[in-house]
């Protein structure tokens, strides 16, 4: 919508004249426009200050820059935004746009709202939010990720943490945004620092801000770049160093207890009013192993970017503003038509409470039985939204309690089925165990029933058929490369039964990988159904023995499965199997299965 001046008075639809400028056009139109996000589909918020890189003058002309180079990747016909203009595309499933401006360089304001596709998830729905608010020579940002739905309508806190929106990093490419300060390079500490940090930083009455603090492992190398966790925590939470190993113990003597510190590696994430008598799991940890793994490390910035967003909320945009002005315009001068004349008489009246001003009804020549019923809409409204809130509530409650024990029935079917095929192999080898004690001599007449031992070998499915039906199964969980179903034709194991049911215990942890359900880490889960995960290979395996674990995908993909599940203990192929998976191949979510069949190569196995 172009951004242009209006007359002194305005003529709402309820016969309210507004004395005001181009806010009460804004308020009127906003119908026609994308809606911004309410506040409970927001997923992640943070508020910025927005720096040109060069220079002292306004950084709004390189931001609108960005931003119509961006919006016109997603909308080929979309026009330049500017200071005076607006824009608008029409709201569809996976598109739409509105830019939205009012006031003049100086004291000015834009409010973005962008409709476009997750960053991972396909088929989710995102809702991108910005507002730039420039008073003299100081810009403030406010930057929103949200989703149809909220948490729930991209599956979980991991899809939240991936929700981070792409339009961050664009703007970071042509000025320089701080939050609180920090401009989201990592903080190192040193020995002597680390005791200062903790009494200035950690224990701040008066700081409101999550903060990350990282360790090295030994040798000072450090699990992830610290620049790459930095670049993850910007505008929720800034990172810390630890700068050598040693600084870990310093930590954890500043804070006086072990299981409130980070070390090995590890990340931890300190809320806000952090005391040295706080339990251990009320503060973020990431140890390295789960450190390594993306999705963990999504779900960590899904759980602060909620705590964050919540001192954000509710955002308040241009639009709101508009209707604060308009209401506020009413109140200083309206025109009510008299019923004996109809000549309009000019009343000023006080400014009303936004609670009045929501209820303000235009009530002359009406009837007295209409304008009782007008007074006690108010309190039926406020009622009833009470009500509803309640019922929201109630009905979250009951959503969280069917995702328990959804979860909690798909866990025990696992456990169960991974149990029954122990069981039944166990018996199977104890059958075979009583053949040789007990042979069929020759004096023995033995039925062989022939026909029917064809037809039982015909029906039991091979090693191979469990491959694929995993495959077509838990497509969402496991992508299962043709490597695996190669090796799995060619391996003689006898268990079919339970490498089935190993692989939906896969699929079951994998799920709940991807919904950031994985508190204890993928080896306490696997552990819990009875599976032995092991996260990788010996250090001391040669390069020349590493590349038998790369496979590579449909696309060209080269996958390092060093991750593997370990059944059997011996390296008889009948008895023994490996499944080589990684969890952390880039850009994918699901398990990637490269070899499903004979234990690999190693130095104890040759």
């Amino acid at each position: 919508m172009p951004h242009q001046r209006v007359p002194s008075q305005h003529v709402t639809a309820t016969g309210i004249r507004i004395v005001g400028n181009a806010a009460a056009e804004l308020v009127a139109a906003a119908s026609a426009h994308l809606e911004p996000p309410s506040s409970g589909d927001v997923l992640w918020a943070a508020t910025f200050r927005a720096r040109p890189r060069i220079g002292s003058g306004s950084p709004v002309p390189a931001i609108l820059h960005r931003l119509t180079d961006l919006m016109q990747r997603d909308w080929d016909a979309c026009p330049s935004l500017g200071r005076e203009q607006g824009v608008a595309r029409p709201a569809a499933r996976f598109h739409g746009m509105s830019w939205e401006v009012m006031g003049e360089a100086g004291a000015w304001m834009g409010e973005l709202v962008w409709r476009h596709r997750h960053p991972v998830l396909a088929g989710t729905p995102c809702t991108t939010h910005l507002i730039i608010e420039e008073q003299q020579q100081r810009t403030k940002l406010t930057l929103a990720a949200a989703a149809d739905g909220g948490q729930a309508g991209v599956r979980g806190v991991v899809g939240a943490g991936q929700a981070r929106p792409l339009l961050l990093d664009e703007l970071r490419q042509v000025v320089t945004l701080t939050a609180d300060g920090f401009d989201g390079t990592p903080i190192i500490l040193t020995e002597s620092e680390v005791t200062p940090f903790v009494r200035e930083v950690l224990l701040s009455e008066t700081r409101e801000w999550p903060v990350a603090v990282q360790a090295p492992l030994e040798g000072d190398v450090f699990v992830v770049p610290p620049d790459v966790i930095a670049n993850e925590l910007f505008g929720l939470a800034p990172l810390y160093v630890l700068e050598h190993q040693p600084c870990t113990f310093r930590l954890t003597d500043a804070i006086g207890d072990r299981r409130l510190s980070a070390y090995f590696g590890a990340l931890r994430v300190y809320r806000e009013e952090f005391s040295c008598a706080d339990r251990s799991d009320d503060h973020w940890l990431l140890l390295r192993e789960r450190l390594d793994d993306p999705l963990e490390r999504a779900a960590l910035v899904g759980r602060v970017a909620r705590v964050v967003a919540n001192r954000h909320l509710p955002i308040e945009g241009l639009r709101a503003r508009c209707e604060a002005l308009a209401r506020s315009s009413a109140a200083a001068h309206v025109v009510i038509p008299t019923a004996s004349t109809g000549v309009s008489d000019h009343v000023s009246v006080p400014p009303p409470s936004s609670e009045q001003a929501t209820s303000t009804l235009p009530v002359a020549g009406l009837p007295p039985a209409v304008v009782a019923a007008l007074g006690d809409l108010p309190v039926a409204i406020g009622t009833l939204a009470a009500q509803l809130r309640d019922l929201s509530g109630t009905i979250a409650h009951l959503v969280v309690a069917n995702a328990q024990l959804s979860d909690e029935i798909a866990r025990l079917r696992t456990t169960t089925a991974i149990r029954a095929t122990s069981t039944n192999a166990m018996e199977r080898r104890l059958a075979s165990l009583e053949s040789l004690l007990s042979p069929v001599t020759e004096s023995e007449d033995v039925e062989i029933d022939t026909e029917h031992d064809v037809e039982d070998h015909e029906e039991r499915p091979t090693l191979v058929d469990a491959v694929r039906h995993a495959a077509s199964e838990y497509g969402d969980a496991l992508l299962i490369l043709d490597s695996a179903e190669k090796t799995a034709a060619e391996s003689p194991y006898e268990d079919v039964d339970r490498v089935a049911a190993v692989l939906q215990a896969m699929a079951y942890v994998a799920r709940r990988r991807q919904e950031g359900g994985l508190d204890t880490g993928m080896r306490a889960a696997f552990q819990e159904l009875g599976v032995d995960y092991r996260a990788g290979i010996a250090k001391s395996t040669s390069e020349r023995l590493r590349q038998q674990y790369q496979f590579t995908d449909a696309n060209g993909t080269v996958h390092d499965c060093a991750e593997h599940i370990a059944l059997g203990s011996t390296y008889d192929p009948r008895r023994c199997l490996r499944i080589y998976f990684t969890s952390r191949a880039a850009s994918e979510v699901r398990f990637v299965i490269g070899h499903v069949g004979r234990h690999l190569t190693v130095m104890t196995s040759t």
